[in-house]
């Protein structure tokens, strides 16, 4: 939650032509600071009316819409697990006041990653849930009863964001939630990755990543992601050349694993009958392919494509040296490479290859 003071709010009038609200609590007026929001994220766009919610998911009849477009973080950083201290504080804020711990989680991720970017932010908002002073002063609980309230404490922060969120009407329905969203933080941007990550969190969106080696950040084992059909452009170079299924095929693996940064497209290749140079296969590089980790994540992406096939207009997969194809029979057989299998990418151990149809 990032606040600006009256004459920074005046600013973004005058050039941006953006209506910033007022939220009152008795004399206590407050603007939301959306300075930073638009230096991180440039495109983030601002909605003054009210977002229908066409997708909820009930959550102990809570309604938490789904999220929408555009987002920003969570297209590269997924969902990370959440350290089982501040998962109990999520939890028991959230039964106190009566809202999803999801939806606190995802504040908590997008904020600071459950408290491990805990710094205070260029416009000053400080502690997990990113309160300002002022605001803190108005809205913030003493969340572990010790008799006072702490702006960086991690159960008043936690506590006190259930409460805004209560205050901003939270409990009004799905556009309630979008509300409070918004009196957290103005841009759209943010408040779909909110919802993304409270979604993951609920086992209904991406996967939830171990935080433990953030460098690597590879999925703990669980769930697959979810699919939602919305795949966004990944910005990779291997996208050139691909014909539309290939294309659309490798962003929306892309989107469902972060993580891989490296992947092939078009190109040329030593046996004929590859799809390549046809534009109709993609490469995806497994980060540590060569642990037992890397290994997992590898399988979990030939999984996730092997279960949305028909969606993807997919032909068959190769990976760990085990091919997949559905005109065969639904099975994992053996695969060597017509080559040999004498290096890992020979044998596609390194790399998911997937085939689409045209």
């Amino acid at each position: 939650m990032r606040w600006l003071a009256a004459g920074a709010g005046l600013v973004l009038l005058v050039f941006l032509a953006v209506p910033v609200g007022i939220i009152a609590l008795g004399t206590l007026a407050v603007a939301p600071a959306v300075a930073e929001q638009i230096r991180l994220d440039p495109c983030s766009a601002y909605d003054t009316t009210t977002l229908a919610a066409t997708t909820t998911l009930s959550l102990g009849g809570f309604g938490l819409p789904r999220w929408g477009t555009p987002r920003y973080q969570s297209l590269h950083s997924p969902a990370q697990s959440i350290p089982a201290r501040i998962k109990n504080l999520y939890v028991a804020a959230g039964t106190r006041y009566r809202v999803p711990w999801q939806l606190l989680a995802g504040i908590g991720m997008a904020e600071t990653r459950h408290g491990r970017n805990n710094h205070t932010s260029s416009a000053g908002a400080q502690g997990l849930m990113q309160f300002m002073p002022g605001t803190f002063a108005a809205y913030g609980v003493d969340g572990n009863a010790d008799g006072r309230r702490d702006i960086h404490n991690d159960a008043d922060s936690i506590f006190s964001a259930a409460h805004y969120l209560v205050a901003s009407n939270v409990r009004t329905g799905p556009a309630g939630v979008i509300r409070a969203l918004r009196a957290y933080n103005r841009s759209i941007s943010y408040r779909n990755d909110v919802l993304y990550y409270a979604w993951s969190y609920a086992g209904r969106a991406g996967a939830v990543v171990d935080a433990t080696d953030p460098a690597d950040c590879l999925p703990a084992a669980g769930e697959l992601p979810g699919f939602d059909g919305a795949c966004p452009p990944s910005h990779s170079a291997a996208e050139h050349g691909l014909q539309p299924p290939a294309l659309r095929g490798l962003r929306c693996v892309k989107a469902a694993f972060p993580a891989i940064t490296s992947m092939g497209g078009r190109g040329g290749r030593p046996i004929a009958s590859s799809d390549h140079p046809k534009g109709l296969a993609v490469d995806f590089m497994i980060p540590r392919w060569n642990t037992r980790t890397g290994n997992a994540y590898g399988w979990r992406v030939a999984r996730w494509v092997q279960a949305h096939a028909a969606a993807l207009r997919v032909k068959y997969v190769i990976w760990d040296a085990k091919k997949w194809n559905p005109a065969v029979n639904n099975s994992w057989r053996p695969y060597r490479h017509p080559l040999g299998n004498t290096n890992p990418t020979l044998a596609h151990r390194n790399h998911v290859h997937v085939s689409f149809h045209h």
